[in-house]
């Protein structure tokens, strides 16, 4: 079962923006799109890069800074080469008024 780590108030990762968090032994960025949350494991699955420091385009697909692989925040889809392999997810959720992720990656 998965454990809740607090992320910040619901309110305060404006709108295409991140926070980053740690759990036991993954950095996780947290993304609000249009006020839903989202989670990766914060590495480009091609070069191992931070992705949070990607810009995310208007499609919700963050592009790698270092070789412009693309994923979609959504589902950790591919959605442009180099990378092949998706993005890891973390459940996301809204407990009260705290965004809080969780620390078992979700399945693929």
């Amino acid at each position: 079962m998965t454990e809740w780590i607090d992320v910040a108030p619901v309110g305060t990762i404006q709108d295409g923006d991140h926070r980053l968090v740690e759990t036991a032994d993954t950095e996780v960025a947290i993304f609000n799109l249009g006020g839903e949350y989202f989670a990766v494991e914060n590495l480009c699955t091609h070069e191992d890069v931070p992705i949070a420091d990607g810009e995310i385009g208007a499609d919700d697909c963050i592009t790698c800074p270092m070789h412009e692989a693309q994923f979609c925040l959504r589902t950790g889809e591919v959605m442009a080469a180099p990378a092949e392999e998706p993005l890891t997810r973390f459940p996301v959720r809204v407990e009260g008024e705290m965004v809080q992720v969780g620390t078992q990656p979700l399945e693929l």
